[in-house]
């Protein structure tokens, strides 16, 4: 942008009335005004392609003797000449011109002034003076041939030769005469003429006017009026003789002349600037400076001489006075910078110029100059280089280039980003250079950017070292001050590791998206189109927060607002400061892991569920070093619906599996049974040397191990199924205490030994020493490494297993290393996720339910652990997981001294086995499921026992009362009434509460089970051996079964106990408050009370039933943390 000193000198050089031209030494024009090009006849455009020299008439002897001194002098004093017009005349001008220094050459600065106006006026008036020595004769044949107006008067100063006067103004002699003449004479110059034409006559003397005159056209022009009188040689007036010569054009010139010379002088006067002069010698004319008086508050006197470097900046006075020198020795141009204090002692910055002002001879007549007032310019260029600094420094790479696309500007972005340097890239074609992708066709980019000013959008480079970059690309228009498109501003920052997680993110999304897609066809739209607008972070469905390695938020877009019910003036400073703790957890593990990925559960606002996926950003700040990690990433998405979806998938399969259960009972109760009473009771008695028939009681016994094999494997399915379930829904209770990491890998490696053997495989342990603890459930911590040991060995068909512990930071890493067949990479991600198998289904028999893994992977991520797999096809597999180190913050269960319990119940509490009686004993089987009960009819019957059936609870109660059974085999789920009630009231009742209860069900409650008091719980299908053992261990205790009365709020504590109790053969009654325990007690009469003693010493319950009848003597246990 040119500055106000600049723009004020070019209108000063544009309206100048005299001609200025600024050419090279070799005549090659750089720059005129339009009074030059107007001498020529011609346009600037045009003049300029002429050479300086060749407008001369005598162009040869003119250069000559202007160049010879211009060598001599620095200038070449005026002269006149004549130029060549465009049509071909000549023009008489007056030339002058001064050499200047510009940018280390030499340039030459004429000003060139038309004189062909002057030189014939002036001419004419020399021959008028001539011709009015002249004879009267001569006279008489010049008025014939003169165009001028000639007249003559009477000595009286009559007119009566107006011959040439009537020829111009078209009058009539007898209009002309006699005065009037007057009358051809323009209105305002007629009284002003009368006066001067009389006193001339009257005195005698010259008569010299200018008027205007009306032509015989009406047209009216100035005119140069000269007359006078011929004496007689007596001294008497004989006539008086006149020219009117036509000045008009010449008044019009001096006219402008004057209007330019006012209004340069206004505008010096009218200017800001400081106008100052000085001597030849460089001394400062006081009386010439007085706007630089004005502005300094100077008096004349100190600003003489040298005086006037007093305001000037101490910094800068040597510097100034050093080049004011230079150029008064040299004879040149004066230009420099300085700060000049003003009258208030401000120092301002100025731009001074000054030039000589040469006299005819070549020297110096004086010094003329100007101090422009450039303060504002100066802060604006410190300004705009401070910009270009930060600019310069930016991380971003900033570039300009111009509308052909070659570029201009490259800062040190640039450079780092793509290796090249400034040099290298100015001038450079961007789109051949940077090899440049676009997401559409260039012209449509070029068109937005033409029409909007803006573009932005993802755009694909190459790198000096060949590398693609991803790179966010912002373009803006430059306009010049006329309004066109000068150049583009192109801003590009780095998104390639962002693209590398969003690939990762949307790895992940698209996992979600196919299960999602594969259980409600609904969401299909809404996920593909949520994928196809990941390219635009702030338009994407799912919630974006993004902060830095300080945790200071960056961005985030509206969904994420939207997902945590914020607003936007509130999401800002630390993330640790919003209401976000499940993500804050996410961004603390991904700034002390930046190299990992990792996604959890998070709860959003208004009770929906979120799954977030969070991972470190990173860049490249020089090329070929380490990528720098600046921030994280965490990408949200509201995963309420599909929660809800997984819930009903998970209720239907588990309800599915538990319907299962009742006819599995069946098949595989009865398949036991044939199984059984074929090789007791029938192959033995069929003739063992008939061939076929042996093949035939082969292939039977085969098929039925077949039947049983299969039965117990869909056993295994359901109850996966059914424990994954359990797990979804909240329902696992986790005992967390203190684990030695080193004991869990020895008991899971000891319960799967003859799996090794089996398989002819090496166990490898790879055990760090002085491991610390970690906190966790140890049974739910062994079903995790005994599913990854069996299943390395059960893809391993030679080599080793690997059992390794090491710890890692705040965890101890095991993992599980064998040489098996390993798994593809496109797998890996699959073998965490529910009823997946790796591998061609339709080729590769399935070895497992699918659930194992996903169970596995619950069980660590609940420890707050999280479970992977490192793994290459035909190299073998790693699987690994991490838990948490056991500090004192851990929160564990309570942990019951069972051995010392135990103990002590048998010291107080005797238990006397009957003798069998000689008849047998009866069950009751209750079951509203005829086959099963058949089935156990049959198993028991076997056994010696005596069996009664009962279809359902009614007819359950109404037998017991009528014939009381020693043991009742009882189902859960029945019409009427279900087995929870029918057992409760036969518990609540004194004349049934002592006969041993055994639920077999298809579902798992244990617990409530439990606190009603019954002896048993099992879940179909029926393990026999198992039952069979539960009856003749509850049958065996007789009358004398002891009844034990546990109190305690914490159901895990209480399940634990009824675990420990029942293996001893003691019947369990549970109450959970001091007013429920009362209750119980008064009317089941327990022998022993095992009580939390919180709640005995609330209720003093020990001192409130010992006053009870039949619990005199209760024994009483009491349950302390201590």
């Amino acid at each position: 942008m040119p500055s106000q000193i600049d723009e004020y000198n070019r209108q000063l050089f544009e309206q100048c009335p005299v001609g200025l031209a600024l050419c090279q030494m070799d005549g090659t024009l750089i720059d005129i005004n339009p009074a030059y090009a107007a001498i020529l006849g011609s346009t600037i455009p045009e003049t300029l392609n002429f050479n300086y020299w060749e407008m001369m008439s005598q162009k040869d002897a003119a250069k000559a003797a202007m160049l010879e001194s211009l060598e001599r002098t620095g200038r070449y004093r005026a002269c006149e000449i004549e130029y060549i017009h465009k049509d071909g005349y000549l023009v008489p001008v007056r030339l002058s011109g001064v050499l200047i220094d510009k940018d280390g050459g030499q340039l030459i600065l004429s000003t060139v002034e038309d004189i062909s106006d002057l030189k014939p006026a002036h001419q004419e008036n020399q021959n008028a003076e001539k011709i009015l020595k002249q004879s009267e004769a001569r006279y008489r044949s010049l008025v014939t041939a003169n165009t001028q107006i000639i007249w003559v008067s009477t000595p009286e100063g009559i007119c009566f030769e107006l011959t040439s006067w009537i020829a111009y103004t078209g009058q009539t002699l007898a209009e002309a005469e006699n005065g009037g003449w007057i009358e051809a004479v323009h209105p305002e110059d007629r009284d002003r003429t009368g006066k001067v034409w009389g006193e001339a006559v009257t005195n005698c003397q010259v008569y010299q006017i200018e008027y205007r005159i009306r032509g015989k056209d009406g047209i009216y022009r100035y005119f140069w009026v000269w007359g006078a009188p011929v004496i007689e040689e007596d001294g008497s007036v004989r006539e008086w003789i006149g020219i009117c010569t036509d000045i008009h054009d010449r008044k019009l010139a001096e006219a402008e002349n004057q209007r330019l010379k006012e209004r340069y002088g206004a505008l010096v006067t009218a200017t800001s600037q400081i106008i100052w002069a000085a001597t030849p010698e460089g001394l400062a004319i006081s009386s010439e400076m007085l706007t630089w008086i004005a502005y300094t508050g100077q008096i004349q006197e100190e600003v003489d001489g040298w005086g006037w470097l007093d305001p000037i900046h101490p910094d800068d006075r040597a510097r100034s006075a050093e080049v004011w020198s230079a150029a008064v020795a040299n004879r040149g141009l004066y230009q420099t910078e300085y700060r000049l204090r003003d009258k208030d002692g401000i120092y301002r910055y100025f731009s001074v110029y000054g030039a000589p002002v040469m006299e005819a001879d070549g020297s110096i007549r004086e010094w003329i100059g100007t101090c422009t007032d450039i303060h504002e310019r100066k802060l604006a260029e410190a300004e705009n280089q401070r910009l270009m600094d930060m600019l310069n420094h930016s991380s971003d790479a900033i570039i300009v280039r111009d509308m052909t696309d070659k570029i201009s500007y490259w800062n040190q972005g640039a450079q780092r980003l793509y290796g090249w340097t400034r040099e290298e890239a100015k001038g450079q074609y961007i789109y051949t250079f940077l090899k440049k992708t676009f997401p559409k066709p260039k012209e449509a980019i070029i068109a937005e950017l033409l029409q909007q000013g803006y573009w932005e959008g993802e755009v694909q480079h190459l790198t000096r070292d060949g590398k693609l970059i991803t790179v966010q690309s912002r373009w803006t228009l430059q306009r010049n001050i006329s309004g066109q498109p000068a150049a583009v501003l192109e801003i590009n920052t780095d998104i390639t590791a962002r693209k590398q997680a969003e690939i990762a993110l949307r790895q992940l999304n698209q996992k979600l998206e196919t299960r999602v897609a594969e259980r409600t066809a609904a969401l299909e739209n809404t996920l593909a189109e949520a994928q196809g607008l990941n390219a635009i972070l702030d338009n994407l469905a799912d919630g974006l927060l993004v902060v830095d390695t300080t945790g200071q938020i960056t961005h985030f877009n509206p969904a994420f607002l939207t997902m945590y019910g914020l607003t936007a003036n509130l999401v800002k400073g630390h993330y640790q400061e919003l209401p976000i703790s499940g993500l804050a957890n996410l961004v603390d593990r991904t700034q002390s892991h930046p190299s990992e990925v990792f996604a959890a559960e998070v709860a959003l606002a208004k009770e929906r569920i979120g799954q977030a996926v969070a991972t470190a950003i990173f860049k490249r700040a020089v090329v070929n070093e380490p990528a720098v990690c600046f921030g994280s990433a965490l990408l949200i998405r509201d995963v309420t619906a599909e929660k809800e979806i997984d819930k009903m998938k998970t209720d239907f399969i588990s309800t599915v599996s538990h319907e299962l259960r009742t006819p599995l009972t069946s098949v595989l109760g009865f398949a036991s049974i044939i199984q059984e009473k074929l090789e007791t009771d029938v192959f033995p008695m069929l003739s063992t040397e008939d061939r076929k028939l042996q093949k035939t009681i082969k292939r039977v016994g085969d098929n039925l191990k077949i039947i049983v094999s299969e039965a117990e494997r869909l056993t295994s399915l359901i109850n996966d199924v059914l424990d994954i379930a359990k797990m979804e829904a909240g329902k696992v209770e986790w005992q967390m205490q203190p684990l030695d990491p080193s004991e869990l890998v020895d008991w899971a490696t000891t319960s799967t030994a003859a799996l090794f053997q089996t398989n002819g495989l090496q166990l490898i342990s790879d055990i760090e020493p002085g491991l610390p603890e970690v906190v966790g459930d140890r049974n739910r911590l062994l079903q995790v490494l005994i599913n990854l040991i069996s299943n390395a060995i059960k893809f391993t068909e030679s080599g080793s297993i690997t059992c390794r512990i090491r710890q890692q930071n705040n965890g101890v890493c095991i993992s599980i290393i064998d040489t098996g067949v390993g798994i593809a990479p496109e797998d890996q991600p699959k073998v965490f996720e529910k009823f997946r198998q790796v591998g061609d289904t339709l080729t590769d028999k399935p070895k497992g339910t699918g659930l194992g893994l996903p169970i596995c992977k619950q069980i660590v991520e609940h420890h707050g652990g999280r479970i992977w797999v490192e793994s290459q096809p035909g190299e073998g597999s790693t699987f690994s997981f991490i838990i948490p180190i056991y500090t004192s913050n851990h929160t564990t269960s309570a942990k019951l001294n069972l051995d010392a319990l135990v103990k002590q119940l048998k010291e107080h509490v005797i238990t006397t086995n009957t003798v069998l009686e000689e008849n047998r004993k009866t069950i009751l089987v209750v079951d509203d499921d005829a086959n099963i009960r058949e089935l156990l009819r049959q198993q028991l019957e076997n056994e010696g026992y005596n069996v009664r059936e009962g279809k359902d609870g009614v007819d359950a109660i109404h037998q017991i009362k009528t014939a009381r059974p020693d043991l009742i085999l009882l189902d859960v789920m029945m019409p009427q009434i279900n087995g929870f009630d029918v057992a409760a009231v036969l518990k609540n009742d004194p004349q049934t509460a002592d006969i041993p209860i055994i639920i077999l069900s298809i579902i798992e409650n244990k617990e409530r089970g439990y606190h009603i008091g019954i002896d048993r719980y099992l879940t179909k299908p029926i393990n026999t051996e198992n039952l069979l053992t539960e009856i003749g261990s509850l049958l065996s205790q007789g009358t004398s079964s002891k009844k034990v009365l546990v109190v305690d709020k914490n159901a895990s504590t209480f399940k634990i106990l009824s675990d420990v109790l029942q293996t001893q053969g003691y019947s369990v009654i549970g109450a959970s408050n001091p007013q429920e325990c009362i209750n119980k007690a008064l009317s089941a009469k327990p022998d022993m009370i095992i009580i939390d003693s919180i709640f005995s010493q609330e209720a003093d319950l020990v001192k409130t039933l010992r006053f009870e009848k039949e619990l005199e003597n209760v024994f009483f246990i009491m349950l302390s943390d201590q």
